[in-house]
């Protein structure tokens, strides 16, 4: 039954007392739900609530409770049934204010209680806060306003735009009509008016494409009969037909519209018909005309491609005048004043941006100077770079005075750079530039005076060309030689320049062509008069010789060669797409003889030489290089049985067979300068298998070179394992010798023991067990057990090698330590026992580390 809820009157309101002991409570109950969550908490729930009746009971037996009265739902009157103010049955509700989520989530679902908001009832927004959406109505609303006010405003432009057209048509109809023009009348005749006084520019503002054509027509036509009055006049060719057709022509500028426009048509049909006569007159006569064309070399050739005989070279030929090539009798008329205004002012401004670049040159900037000169590179022609920039460089670099070192190094960067970048050509020109001036001062030697410093500038330049890889090092060998030839107090000062900027590196580049250029050199000391010998220039040159001989650096004052090894780094940095600086391989006789006989080096240029004579020269070269080694015929002979088939095989074995000790082959093989180290150690090996017996000087002579460079321990490995997988080819003894070889490497740290990883274990032949058990054990055996033990220790911690070390395990166990294998190896008892002991060691360590 549902009861009618009755107006309750208005609570009294609780004293401060009275809402500190509630809040107490309400404390003490969220405690104790609070800990009955946490620990037996369905005992202590039980526990409050028979203490919490048990109050309440007491409470109950002193104050009895009014009972309200029962309403009977019948008597209930309809207006409050229709207002909602009914009770339900238990009229008696609990507001819940316990406000912890932990001991609400630890609840059971039966405890909890859940509160729920009055329905209709929406949260206030706070006041003073701008609400975002009301910004955005706000902005649309702007926008549109200003939209509608930009419409309006074109609106009336476009207005006022039209009223001041036509009040500028009205007028212009005024003026029109004062000058007593009409648009309606020989409008060809306002055209010509326009172009005589000059306004025919303003024809291409009003004018229509079919108008500007016609007038363009107009134009061409007169010119054309201008040139030709001109030509008649020059000529001195006037007749009456001339006259009479120039007053038809003012008669008929004077006659009306109608007669004008039929003239102006007879006349169009005219003129075609004049033009398509002239165009068939110059087909006819290109018809005519022989086919000719001019091939890459400058030289003409007719349609079969014949080459045409040079007029001019048959005019001198028949005058007895000299013939000049077509190149040079360009730059013939290049160079006269006033040939070409044009080119000349092109020239001047290109030299005047090269200069601007090379004055700012620095090793700071150098990319972006060198960068900026390609540039002009690729939009000028490359003679006339070429020439601009030899022109600079002789300005800034070959003066009488002495140039800085460090400039010099810059600006040969930057021509090794462009030498790379753009083409060899590059590189090619200015060293023959620079060759040609070298000889031209050799030849002019007695007139130069030792204060003239221009010579030891060329000498320079050429010195760090040579440093930054532009041309080989015969080129170089054959100057020097040049200076040895001339020997006088100049040449001394330039040799003596030489040996300070590069001797060492000569020397360390091909050491066998620097010995035979000193000793070329102090022969011509030796030969020269006593007045030079006395020349403290000569005894001075002679010092810094013996030094860079003997490698004491400490000797050259003020020798640096840091700089120029920074450039170095720099230029290959600088380089990009995979290039890199081309050597030049240019002997001094092909840069001398480059006018006459051609440039050989660069794709394209005509060459008049004579292949066979470069074979033979190449060929003498390489027996003068074989030679002067001066290495013994038998030597040679031994080296041929031997299968040295190259000269960097010959040349390591006779060093190492000719050798006083391991330390002296060292030496020798590094003074070659090798840059393959496989060859190295492929000699090596090989000597030491074909001995006899084994010889430890091979091991030593190897060991030297591990531990000198890595990269020949590489190549000891590679070649170890070369003979490996190849030891089915190899005698017993070379397997002996072989074994006795790597033992004493991998004892002394040269090789690993990792280098027998290569041996199929699984599958071991007959001579591959027999290379295994000879090294095993002739490691297990060693005298020293402390380099044994490190041995093995660098594989045990190698965590990649776990199956090559348990093989090495089994090998040990199984092949070593059975009775018939101590038996075929005949050892003694001593050695037997060692051996076990060594094993079981051996055996722990990897199996220790394993684990």
């Amino acid at each position: 039954m549902v009861k009618i809820k009755k107006k309750e009157p208005m609570k009294k309101r609780l004293t401060r007392k009275e809402q500190r002991k509630q809040k107490q409570e309400v404390k003490k109950t969220h405690k104790r739900l609070y800990h009955a969550g946490k620990t037996n908490g369905t005992q202590r729930v039980v526990a409050a609530e028979a203490a919490a009746a048990a109050a309440q009971s007491s409470k109950g037996g002193r104050k009895k409770k009014k009972k309200k009265a029962k309403v009977n739902p019948e008597e209930i009157p309809l207006e409050q049934m229709l207002s909602g103010e009914v009770d339900e049955d238990d009229d008696e509700s609990i507001a819940s204010d316990f406000s912890d989520a932990e001991v609400d989530a630890l609840l059971p679902a039966s405890h909890k209680v859940t509160t729920y908001e009055p329905l209709g009832k929406q949260p206030k927004a706070q006041r003073g806060a701008i609400q975002r959406q009301d910004e955005v109505e706000v902005r649309k609303r702007e926008l549109r306003q200003q939209k509608e006010l930009q419409g309006k405003a074109r609106k009336q432009r476009v207005k006022q735009l039209k009223v001041d057209n036509e009040e500028e048509d009205r007028e212009i109809a005024k003026l029109e009509k004062k000058l007593k023009l009409n648009k309606s009348k020989d409008k060809n005749r306002l055209v010509r008016k326009m172009f005589n006084d000059g306004l025919d520019y303003l024809l291409d503002f009003c004018l229509d494409d079919d108008e500007e054509k016609q007038k363009w027509e107009e134009k061409q036509e007169r010119k054309r009969q201008m040139r030709e009055q001109q030509e008649k006049e020059e000529a001195g060719m006037w007749s009456d037909d001339e006259e009479e057709e120039e007053e038809d022509e003012d008669e008929a500028r004077d006659m009306p519209e109608d007669d004008s426009e039929e003239s102006g048509e007879s006349g169009m049909e005219d003129s075609a018909e004049e033009h398509s006569e002239e165009e068939d007159e110059d087909q006819s006569e290109e018809e005519s005309k022989p086919k000719i064309k001019e091939d890459i070399y400058g030289r003409k050739r007719d349609a079969e491609g014949n080459i045409l005989p040079d007029p001019n070279e048959q005019e001198a030929t028949a005058t007895g005048q000299k013939y000049i090539p077509p190149h040079q009798r360009a730059l013939l008329a290049a160079a006269s004043a006033g040939s070409n205004e044009k080119q000349a002012e092109l020239l001047a401004r290109l030299l005047k941006h090269c200069k601007g670049l090379l004055n700012r040159l620095s090793e700071a900037n150098l990319h972006k100077i060198a960068a900026g000169i390609e540039a002009l590179y690729m939009k000028n022609s490359r003679y006339n770079m070429n020439e601009t920039l030899t022109k600079l460089l002789q300005e800034a670099l070959l003066g009488p005075t002495r140039t800085q070192e460090r400039m010099v190094q810059e600006h040969m960067v930057l021509l090794a750079y462009l030498h790379a970048q753009i083409g060899s050509e590059i590189g090619a020109h200015f060293l023959q530039t620079f060759v040609e001036l070298f000889d031209g001062h050799l030849k002019q030697l007695a007139s130069l005076e030792v204060e003239d410093k221009q010579l030891n500038n060329i000498v320079l330049l050429l010195c760090y060309m040579y440093i930054f890889k532009i041309y080989e090092l015969s080129l170089l060998m054959e100057l020097i030689g040049r200076l040895a030839d001339n020997l006088c107090e100049k040449t001394v000062e330039c040799l003596l320049l030489i040996f300070q900027s590069i001797g060492f590196r000569l020397r360390k580049d091909d050491p066998l062509a620097f010995k035979k250029m000193m000793q070329n050199v102090q022969s011509k000391i030796a030969a020269a008069p006593l007045e030079l010998k006395e020349n403290p220039r000569l005894r001075f040159m002679v010092d810094i010789l013996n030094a860079v001989k003997n490698n004491n650096m400490n000797k050259l004052p003020q020798y640096d060669p840091e700089l120029a090894e920074n450039l170095r780094k720099r230029l290959k940095a600088m380089l990009k797409n995979d290039r890199y600086v081309v050597t030049l391989n240019i002997t001094l006789e092909d840069l001398l003889r480059a006018d006459k006989v051609g440039k050989w080096w660069i794709v394209g240029s005509a060459w008049t030489g004579n292949l066979n004579e470069m074979g033979a020269a190449s060929k003498q070269k390489g027996n003068q290089s074989q030679s002067s080694a001066g290495f013994a015929d038998q030597l040679l002979e031994l080296a041929k049985k031997q299968q040295m088939n190259t000269a960097e095989r010959r040349n390591i074995f006779c060093i190492i067979m000719s050798a006083a000790d391991y330390v002296d082959a060292f030496e020798k093989i590094l003074h070659l300068a090798l840059k393959d180290q496989r060859a190295v150690a492929y000699v090596i090996i090989h000597c030491a298998l074909n001995e006899r017996r084994a010889n430890p000087y091979y091991a030593h002579l190897a060991l030297k070179f591990c531990q000198y460079n890595r990269k020949y321990q590489l190549a000891f490995q590679f070649a170890a394992w070369d003979r490996i997988n190849d030891i089915e080819s190899l005698s017993k003894a070379q397997i002996r010798n072989l074994a006795s070889f790597l033992q004493q490497l991998i004892l002394a740290a040269g090789l690993q023991l990792s280098v027998l990883k290569v041996v199929d274990f699984m599958q071991l032949e007959r001579l591959s067990f027999y290379f295994m058990r000879e090294i095993m054990v002739r490691l297990l055996l060693s005298s020293d057990e402390r380099e044994l033990q490190q041995a093995f220790e660098r594989i045990a911690k190698n965590s990649k090698l776990q199956q090559f070390k348990q093989s090495v395990r089994l090998f040990m166990q199984h092949f070593l330590l059975q009775q018939e294998q101590l038996a075929k190896l005949k050892l003694e008892e001593a050695q037997q026992l060692l051996l076990q002991q060594r094993v079981d060691q051996l055996d722990k360590l990897l199996a220790y580390v394993d684990l």
